[in-house]
């Protein structure tokens, strides 16, 4: 029996235990005409799948507008949310039983749950959170959802589109939100005034270690490809701070005047700000893709694997997506005559909308 094998047994029996403690079948109903109280999971933290539940959020309150949308989040995550007018509500949880006992109080009517597996915090979560109805997709084999979702496949956008028309929204019309502050804005543009430039191109390094993350070499690579294209460009590093020495060395390495490193970032709404900001977008498939789309900026995206393009895809008709040279699974891998067409086919968009 092989390392995998025994993983996937020892996962088997840990499942099949919590749901002997746990799940318990439950007869709950909520009256969708008066006033429901809705709660989101969104406690792993994924910045991108909180932009995703944004679409929910803007449906919900335009078709039903009594009714309250709360979010339970992470610390990062919850930025995206923190200026959107249709979430009454963000709650974050440092401890289970603390948190569990504070969303019991709000007596939810409805907790949709969207995670594939569930853990000993979310059988708790679930159970003791008390809400009128769980839902959850693709969850039939557990009595503690009182309706599961059949899946529909496709993108991710594609399964909230599907949760939403169970309450018979169509939401096929709404876009992912991140509303920014004026100050905010103004501290994007500021820095900008500082850095010459025609076009303003934001390059992103950062993303999952696992294959998703360009590296020094990569990064120097794409950006004189950059330079190449757009000599009449600034490009802008982003830099978060858990991110910046590696991301300085990408700067001390190609020696570009042209190059300047944002090293004001301290959360995603200051890198939300410079992209809000710019007229383009270069980066691996992570959260920055998402953001490029809710302002519907023109972005060269690279991709690890068919699998996560047909998932992730952005949401937008100014996005070109690539892909690594097969068999690899690595965005620094990525087939570097298609970049450049790539970048030729990027300015003619800049171009196509103003830029």
């Amino acid at each position: 029996m092989s390392a995998q094998d025994v993983k996937s047994a020892i996962r088997a029996i840990r499942q099949s235990a919590l749901k002997r403690l746990f799940d318990r079948k439950r007869k709950r109903t909520v009256d969708l005409r008066g006033p429901v109280k809705f709660l989101f999971d969104q406690r792993q933290n994924l910045i991108g799948d909180m932009l995703v539940n944004t679409i929910a959020f803007r449906a919900i309150k335009d078709k039903y507008p009594h009714w309250q949308v709360h979010v339970l989040a992470g610390p990062d995550n919850r930025e995206v949310v923190r200026e959107n007018a249709c979430v009454d509500r963000i709650h974050t949880m440092t401890d289970t039983v603390s948190g569990v006992a504070h969303l019991r109080a709000e007596h939810f009517d409805v907790f949709y749950f969207h995670q594939n597996r569930l853990r000993l915090q979310d059988f708790i979560l679930l159970k003791y959170t008390d809400a009128r109805i769980n839902i959850g997709r693709a969850k039939s084999e557990y009595q503690l959802f009182d309706h599961s979702l059949d899946d529909p496949g496709g993108t991710e956008r594609d399964r909230y589109l599907a949760f939403l028309k169970f309450f018979a929204i169509d939401g096929a019309k709404y876009q992912y939100e991140l509303p920014l502050r004026d100050e905010e804005l103004a501290a994007a543009r500021s820095f900008l005034y500082n850095c010459p430039g025609q076009i303003t191109i934001v390059f992103n390094p950062v993303g999952n270690p696992r294959g998703k993350l360009f590296s020094k070499t990569t990064s120097c690579r794409l950006i004189s490809e950059i330079n190449l294209a757009y000599p009449d460009a600034r490009i802008i590093l982003i830099c978060p701070p858990v991110q910046r020495s590696k991301t300085l060395e990408i700067k001390k390495e190609l020696g570009f005047s042209n190059v300047y490193p944002a090293i004001h970032i301290e959360t995603i709404r200051d890198t939300a700000a410079l992209i809000h900001a710019s007229d383009s977008v270069v980066t691996p498939d992570t959260s920055i893709v998402h953001i490029a789309c809710a302002y519907d900026k023109p972005q060269l995206c690279v991709y690890r694997d068919q699998t996560e393009l047909a998932l992730w895809r952005p949401f937008s008709d100014n996005a070109i997506c690539l892909l690594p040279v097969l068999p690899s699974r690595d965005v620094n891998d990525v087939d570097m005559k298609s970049f450049r067409q790539g970048l030729a086919a990027m300015r003619q968009i800049i171009r196509a909308s103003g830029g």
